[in-house]
């Protein structure tokens, strides 16, 4: 009912986006989608490690087939890499699902001993991950990998002293950790210099904010997003409620007071929540939360023995994802809707129906 009652609206305000405002408001019904997932699942995990599984397996294929030995070359000497994808900032995405799903692995290879095949696939999903997040280059994502690997470390650190679980730590264990940790961290010293250049380009945006007004501030990459959110809150205010239609992103972006290369560029707002709050207000805002708090819970219920590193690798995987939305528009985009409909699938079957470990998935 929503989205039919802002499209008359839209189509009234923006006449020439018509046919476009239905086309977009599948970015926004795509989303629930997820709750077809779940159904299908029914609660299983080996179906839904296949699922996950088959995701993964699939950008692992696209990015084989997207890069090749030169780029990946290129890219650690320097040159920004976005390997074929929309931007850089949808692969860095991506990466930081393949770190997070690597250093899962990886943590579990160390409390359960693992087969050596094991430890080879989960310390290269992790080398990758790390290498890829770098070389894209994007601040949000990395910004967002490190409030989750510290918020990680914080929680690990406490339920290891709480639990005693140091005392179960065999020499073995402790002696793999320190080489991977080390191995780790030597990689991601390498890689610093790949990085800097980045937030040097910050430094000058920052200052400009301290010192003066958002008037002040050039349209650098950091720029253009300050610019373009406060217009989009301006815009927010003015329908709260119900907001502006699917596609009258576009229209209201080019009546901004924005530079004409800044408006020919772009026609979104880099900020998923901004962008559902303009195109449908409080109410769609509400609806996303009411799907994504069931999404939580169901996949807070697998932060028990025996799934308990399968659960803080999703919830992980949600903690990033929420985080770069701040800086993208990923949920209009199909790599947000992808991630949004299968992993938010996972966690609304466990919401639905429980948790099993069933061989199949139910049919009926």
């Amino acid at each position: 009912m929503l989205q039919v009652g802002v499209y008359f609206f839209a189509v009234e305000r923006f006449p020439d986006f018509a046919d476009e405002q239905v086309k977009a408001a599948r970015h926004f019904s795509k989303l629930f989608l997820c709750i077809a997932v779940a159904w299908w699942l029914r609660g299983s995990i080996r179906a839904a490690k296949y699922l996950l599984t088959v995701f993964l397996v699939g950008f692992l294929v696209s990015l084989a087939l997207n890069s090749n030995t030169g780029e990946w070359l290129a890219a650690i000497a320097g040159r920004r890499a976005n390997f074929g994808y929309t931007n850089a900032q949808h692969t860095a995405f991506f990466m930081g699902l393949v770190l997070i799903v690597g250093g899962s692995w990886l943590a579990r290879c160390l409390q359960r001993p693992g087969r050596g095949v094991e430890w080879v696939a989960a310390l290269s999903l992790t080398v990758l991950g790390l290498v890829g997040i770098a070389v894209t280059q994007t601040r949000s994502a990395l910004l967002a990998m490190a409030i989750v690997m510290a918020g990680l470390l914080v929680v690990g650190l406490v339920s290891l002293f709480r639990r005693r679980h140091y005392k179960a730590l065999s020499t073995k264990g402790v002696v793999v950790f320190i080489a991977v940790a080390s191995v780790l961290t030597v990689l991601g010293y390498s890689l610093a210099p790949v990085l800097e250049k980045r937030f040097h380009a910050s430094q000058a945006t920052i200052q400009s904010l301290k010192t003066g007004g958002i008037a002040d501030i050039g349209y650098t990459s950091v720029g253009i997003r300050l610019h373009t959110w406060v217009y989009a809150l301006d815009r927010i205010s003015e329908r709260p409620l119900t907001g502006w239609g699917a596609e009258s992103r576009k229209p209201l972006f080019d009546e901004g007071p924005f530079p004409d290369r800044v408006k020919q560029r772009f026609g979104h707002f880099h900020n998923s929540y901004l962008e559902i709050l303009l195109a449908y207000g409080a109410l769609g805002m509400l609806a996303l939360v009411i799907l994504t708090w069931m999404i939580l819970k169901g996949t807070v219920r697998l932060l028990r023995p025996g799934q308990r590193y399968w659960g803080v690798g999703l919830l992980s995987a949600w903690a990033f994802f929420f985080i770069i939305n701040a800086f993208e528009s990923y949920l209009i985009f199909n790599s947000g809707m992808y991630f949004y409909i299968i992993v938010g699938g996972v966690g609304m079957s466990y919401y639905l129906f429980g948790e099993h470990n069933g061989k199949e998935v139910m049919s009926k």
